[in-house]
């Protein structure tokens, strides 16, 4: 009757050890485990929704310049424009030692500096890849002013505007160099620009008139 007694105070005993060492050492290691796997998925869906909030971000910027792009565009003048230097320029010529792009815009905000609403408009890239637009009043020196300038988007690795010509085919100079004679302004502008990440995007800008 004792020996029953002690074998089963024993056994109590035993099942109430608690956990070896070894136990415990394990059940750390999984809690590690899980803990970090848990990281992990959690860092996924972080990155995840940090990339997707940059491209929304991204795209926004391209469209507010792709809209901008467009108003110029889409009121090109045919009027000529003095550069300050006692030259007169085209209404409409591209930089053919660099990219650049000078044209006369009109339908601009007619305030008291400037009546007619017309201005000169740059585009060009900047050294920190940047798409940069400069505007003047039609009585502002390019000389003596910067003008207005507005950073469009940034991390451009290249933009291309592109011009069809009296013989159809589309050229990034204009005027056209190999042409005898052509129209003042483009009849069309195909516009490609080319982002640092590979992105490129197109617009193709029809019904250009020359009046």
């Amino acid at each position: 009757m004792l020996f029953f007694k002690s074998s089963q105070h024993i056994k109590q005993f035993s099942n109430n050890r608690g956990f070896t060492l070894i136990e415990t050492l394990i059940a750390l290691s999984l809690l590690a485990l899980i803990s970090l796997m848990s990281y992990q998925a959690i860092e996924v869906v972080i990155g995840a929704d940090e990339r997707s909030r940059a491209k929304q971000v991204g795209e926004k910027e391209i469209q507010r310049a792709w809209q901008i792009i467009h108003r110029d565009l889409m009121h090109l003048r045919n009027r000529s424009f003095k550069d300050g230097l006692g030259r007169t320029n085209k209404p409409y010529f591209t930089d053919s030692s660099d990219f650049g792009v000078f044209f006369t815009r009109g339908s601009g905000p007619m305030v008291t500096p400037n009546p007619s609403g017309i201005r000169r408009v740059y585009y060009n890239i900047n050294d920190d890849q940047q798409l940069i637009r400069q505007s003047w009043g039609i009585t502002e020196s390019i000389r003596y002013s910067e003008g207005v300038t507005l950073v469009l988007l940034d991390s451009v690795d290249e933009i291309l505007f592109e011009h069809l010509g009296p013989d159809n085919i589309f050229t990034p100079d204009w005027p056209p160099p190999k042409a005898r004679s052509s129209d003042p302004l483009p009849k069309m502008i195909r516009v490609t620009i080319t982002l640092e990440n590979g992105v490129e995007t197109s617009r193709l800008f029809l019904g250009v008139s020359p009046s």
